[in-house]
């Protein structure tokens, strides 16, 4: 009997411990980079603080002050970003960044909850070292990336505007379907046991990160864009979202897109839409 139980806690130990695996995320190379774009971009490194050092591409415009700092989703990377956003780099300065875990970056990936710190060191970094370039600064966030941007721009401020995309509404919920999705990983009892451990090792709940606690909190114009078919966060959540915001604010749902498809399913609309906000609000 006594060695049927060490054998279940073994069993649902090495379960846990894939599930921390999974949830660290795939770390892809980078594909796309600047050159392809004919953009010249400077290579930034910039230190958090709590002392993980990030990489990111700074590409800059003479005709302008404006900057647009842009984060990436789970298991992305800069370069994803700037397939989506590189029509920009005409109008404004652009930060691109790679995340905690991510392309160039060092650290493990924190799914969102401690991103923002990765955005915090990337502001601090155009203040000191380009302030000219720091005076009106926008943030676009992608699933993840909207998480830190939301939970930056709601607790410290100084942010012009800001545009989420495929953002999602409730941090347990999203780990829920996609460890589910991703790994056949149960919520209960590997995924919450999983977070169960981050909030202690946090100090915090995970809830405090997601949109469901920030979004009220955020003063700037704010651009949601959610994809009609995203299963991974439904447009009922999104919806929930835009309505406990209160600054000035838009809700765009791409027809037939799914999660992280926007781009690519809403084509030139997409890039209009992405325009024209920031044309209006920064």
């Amino acid at each position: 009997m006594l060695i049927a139980v060490y054998v279940v806690i073994i069993i649902l130990l090495s379960l846990v411990c894939w599930a921390v695996w999974v949830s660290k995320g795939p770390k892809p190379a980078i594909r796309v980079t600047p050159a392809d774009y004919h953009l010249q971009a400077q290579t930034v490194s910039l230190v958090t603080a709590d002392q993980i050092t990030l990489e990111g591409w700074l590409i800059k415009n003479a005709n302008s002050t404006k900057t647009i700092i842009l984060v990436h989703g789970f298991g992305m990377n800069k370069g994803e970003v700037l397939k989506r956003t590189y029509y920009l780099a005409t109008t404004y300065n652009l930060l691109y960044l790679d995340c905690r875990g991510a392309g160039d970056s060092a650290g493990h990936s924190e799914a969102g909850l401690q991103e923002s710190k990765d955005i915090e060191a990337a502001v601090q970094y155009l203040r000191t070292a380009h302030p000219h370039l720091s005076q009106q600064i926008a943030l676009y966030g992608i699933s993840m990336g909207s998480a830190a941007a939301s939970y930056y721009t709601a607790t410290q401020g100084g942010i012009k505007c800001l545009i989420l995309e495929s953002s999602y509404f409730s941090f347990k919920n999203v780990a829920k379907r996609w460890m589910w999705r991703h790994a056949k990983v149960p919520y209960f009892p590997l995924v919450a046991s999983l977070i169960f451990w981050k909030e202690y090792r946090m100090g915090q709940k995970v809830e405090t990160f997601a949109l469901q606690n920030t979004a009220s909190q955020i003063t700037c114009p704010v651009l949601m864009i959610q994809g009609e078919k995203d299963k991974l966060a439904p447009v009922a959540k999104a919806q929930k979202t835009y309505n406990l915001l209160t600054a000035p604010k838009e809700l765009w749902v791409v027809p037939q897109a799914g999660h992280l498809s926007c781009y690519k399913v809403g084509g030139a609309a997409y890039v209009d839409k992405i325009t024209r906000f920031f044309q209006e609000n920064l």
